[in-house]
């Protein structure tokens, strides 16, 4: 599906010129007449990048480019204002607005598309983060936070070091930020998680083209600094350049020195989108965690658990190493409950999973599969160290009392274990989950029929 772009323009023929460009590139195109048209158009349409005037009748730009913000699904759309001559105040009233950029005319096309494509590339990137469960979307983390700006740092690299200094001079003054410089021959702090930029100024021209867009592919490739945003400052007459730098993935192309308040608004629209990003993704990141484990107790759940077991039959078929599973329940634990309340169940079920985690090797799988049961998994595991391990479970879990509120001594507790081998051997039968956690089930079954507080391996194991 094509992309939706909204011209806004008081002028016709300045909205023909616009769409017959765009619709050559391929974009589906809607027009408004006024602001306030477009006001209406874009929250009914939700348009995928806005581009308007700078000029509009009935209101200026700035006040435009917030009424646009405030229309909650278009709190991040791309906007881009053109202007017919260069006006400074004008400009830092628009990016302040939250304007994503204000382009002079006559502007090359190729420039224009350029951007397009640039603007909608970094929005539908963020518009993914927001539409996965979990995601800011969900959570008001894709709503712009323009009234705070939390100081961040800032990497200017130019073509000497002393150009760089320079440039960081002219930014310090005034500015919470803090700015490190660099010339394009020194090595860039690329190569340790210890203060890593937030943003990037690169600063260079045609004649040094090729150092700088190697050092911007550089940057985009490398793990710690690939979501870092560019800001590439341009000499004049540069068009080409700024159209290569905008589609290999720079953040933003300044043609010219800006004026220090301009570039300042850039940073700080950078790090906006880069903060926000974070935050979504950090918040995905937490949905993904939440997803695959207890909330109670921390253990993996069995979503996480079997996918687990299945991967790692599959791996066995290469390996040929032997595995342990083992389903363990607590015993009576139905008694802890109607005694001393449910609030006394989840503190006992929390003290054993921190004592069947504390007994396990690094790489062994611990999950809570059921109200007290427990699925154990030991990679690279033969029958005698797994009868080791499944004793050692049930003899820590019985010597170690559980303090509960209410209750004037602590608790003692008991766990069952049953155990299955499982190890590829070609004319087998093949190992599968469901047949792996019935064998397993089968040995916790005779576990507790001769009693509890036992191991017990299934008589079926294959190892």
């Amino acid at each position: 599906m094509s992309d939706k772009v909204l011209i806004v323009d008081d002028l016709a023929t300045n909205r023909i010129v616009l769409k017959v460009k765009l619709s050559a590139a391929h974009y589906e195109v809607v027009q408004a007449t006024s602001a306030s048209e477009a006001l209406a158009i874009a929250a009914s349409t939700r348009p995928d990048l806005i581009l308007a005037s700078a000029h509009l009748s009935g209101m200026a730009a700035a006040d435009f480019v917030a009424g646009l913000r405030k229309i909650k699904p278009l709190s991040t759309t791309p906007i881009i204002l053109l202007q017919t001559h260069s006006c400074a105040h004008d400009r830092h009233a628009a990016l302040r607005a939250g304007a994503d950029d204000i382009l002079t005319k006559p502007v090359q096309e190729a420039v224009l598309l350029a951007r397009l494509r640039n603007l909608l590339r970094q929005h539908h990137n963020s518009y993914d983060l927001t539409r996965q469960p979990g995601g800011g979307h969900f959570f008001g983390f894709a709503e712009a936070q323009r009234e705070f700006q939390i100081p961040g740092r800032i990497a200017i690299v130019a073509r000497s070091k002393p150009e760089a200094l320079a440039l960081q001079g002219m930014m310090s003054h005034s500015s919470q930020h803090q700015f490190s410089a660099y010339g394009t021959d020194q090595a860039m702090p690329i190569v340790s998680t210890q203060q890593i930029p937030d943003v990037y100024l690169l600063r260079f021209g045609q004649a040094d083209a090729e150092e700088g867009l190697r050092l911007l592919a550089e940057l985009k490739a490398a793990q710690l600094t690939h979501s870092c945003p560019v800001i590439a400052l341009l000499d004049k007459n540069t068009i080409s350049l700024a159209v290569t730098l905008l589609d290999m993935g720079a953040n933003d192309v300044i043609i010219g020195l800006a004026d220090r308040e301009e570039l300042a608004l850039r940073m700080a629209n950078q790090l906006r989108h880069k903060r926000n990003s974070e935050q979504m993704r950090a918040q995905l990141l937490s949905g993904l965690q939440a997803a695959v484990v207890d909330p109670l107790t921390g253990a993996y759940n069995r979503r996480y658990a079997l996918p687990f077991l299945k991967q790692l039959i599959e791996d066995t078929h290469q390996s040929e190493e032997s595995f342990a599973v083992m389903v363990a329940d607590l015993d009576f634990f139905k008694q802890v409950n109607d005694r001393f309340g449910h609030a006394a169940g989840d503190r006992v079920l929390c003290a054993v999973t921190t004592q069947l985690r504390a007994h396990l090797r690094e790489g062994d799988m611990l999950a809570r599969i059921g109200g007290e049961e427990f699925l154990i998994i030991t990679p690279g595991t033969n029958r005698f160290r797994a009868q080791q391990t499944a004793d050692r479970l049930c003899q820590m879990i019985h010597q170690t009392p559980i303090a509960v509120p209410g209750t004037s001594a602590p608790l003692h507790v008991t766990i069952s274990i049953g155990v299955t081998m499982a190890r590829h051997n070609s004319g087998c039968e093949a190992h599968t989950v469901d047949l792996l956690l019935d064998q397993a089930d089968r040995a916790l079954y005779l576990a507790k029929a001769q009693g509890r507080n036992k191991v017990t391996f299934c008589a079926r194991s294959a190892a």
